[in-house]
């Protein structure tokens, strides 16, 4: 049986590219490092807040792994100027738009 996100989107939507899960992992790690550090700055329990940022500093560590691989498979062009990186996604946006148009 079909989900409604394949039917809306097209057959792809099953078969997430590994850009698409690096974004997602990295949207992910980001959200729970806030979710994180704002608990051990909340917290007021020495152990608590050892254990907490010891999270955050953990989950910050796999951030800059995913960005470093997203920079070496060319993902992120974080040296390109602002307009080339916009000319970038947006070409990426139009291709995607062609493909589940199809």
């Amino acid at each position: 049986m079909a989900s409604i996100l394949e039917n809306i989107f097209g057959q792809n939507m099953s078969k997430p590219t590994d850009e698409t899960i690096a974004y997602n992992l990295m949207a992910g790690a980001a959200a729970a490092a806030t979710a994180y550090l704002t608990a051990t700055l909340d917290t007021v329990t020495p152990e608590l807040r050892r254990l907490l940022n010891d999270y955050t500093n953990q989950i910050i560590l796999q951030h800059g792994t995913l960005t470093k691989l997203a920079v070496e498979k060319g993902w992120f062009l974080p040296y390109e100027t602002p307009m080339k990186q916009l000319q970038i996604s947006l070409a990426n946006t139009q291709s995607i738009i062609e493909n589940n148009a199809q």
